[in-house]
């Protein structure tokens, strides 16, 4: 009677360190995800700017040719 109690004891503990595991493991990739997200935002805001910085460039270079 007490070799079952003690297995259910082992997996119940066993289940509780996996689940606090991957509870970790989620929190942790979702803020780092949520950090590349960011970095990302960053970029696509530096992109834009010299890509506007670009296209005004081409503007005045195309003003330039036609004076």
């Amino acid at each position: 009677m007490l070799i079952p109690v003690v297995a259910w004891a082992a997996a119940a503990a066993v289940a509780v360190v996996v689940l606090g595991f991957c509870a970790y493991e989620i929190i942790w990739k979702t803020n780092r995800l949520r950090r590349d997200v960011a970095k990302l935002q960053d970029a696509t805001d530096q992109l834009t700017e010299l890509r506007d910085g670009l296209a005004a460039a081409q503007r005045r270079a195309a003003a330039a040719r036609t004076r």
